[in-house]
């Protein structure tokens, strides 16, 4: 069992309890937390939409290419605001979390997988290398998923976004 407090509420959850695959310790780590210490507790709104987002995107994922490691996930405003992340970021509200596959990741690849999967994603950015090589995915508790592949890139120095992959909008919502 994990334990994790915000003032005086308490997250019970045992392995495997925001999926088949995930627990959320993998989605609450966060080194900036520890050293900070600062709570990164979600909200329980905010685990339900990670509840969302791990049967809708990420147990999928997972079954089809093997072992998804999380490298970020949860962030309470404390931790977001640490890091610098937006003031908007999906992370906050448990809707977003940013991977690595474990075997063979290519974010590019695994972008197109996501889109060929015709998964559910309101938006999902790869990261070129020199920019942390890894995949951003969401999917957002409203139902109302945008549908949008991006890639993110450095040009003159600075973080770029551009279309990826063409795709429409639609309306999904977890209802678990």
């Amino acid at each position: 069992m994990q334990n994790a407090r915000r003032g005086a509420r308490s997250v019970e959850l045992a392995v495997g309890d925001l999926g088949r695959f995930f627990d959320l310790s993998e989605f609450t780590r966060s080194s900036t937390a520890t050293r900070q210490g600062l709570d990164n507790t979600p909200t329980p709104e905010a685990l339900e939409a990670l509840r969302g987002l791990v049967a809708m995107i990420l147990d999928p994922l997972r079954e089809e290419e093997g072992p998804v490691r999380i490298t970020s996930g949860y962030r309470a405003p404390a931790v977001n605001a640490a890091i610098r992340g937006s003031r908007t970021s999906q992370h906050m509200k448990g809707e977003a979390a940013d991977l690595k596959l474990v075997r063979s990741h290519n974010a590019e690849r695994v972008a197109a997988l996501l889109a060929a999967m015709e998964l559910p994603v309101d938006q999902c950015i790869w990261y070129e290398p020199d920019v942390g090589g890894h995949v951003h995915v969401s999917f957002r508790q409203d139902g109302q998923q945008r549908g949008q592949f991006l890639r993110c890139f450095r040009e003159n120095g600075r973080k770029r976004y551009a279309t990826y992959i063409q795709s429409t909008p639609r309306s999904c919502e977890f209802t678990g």
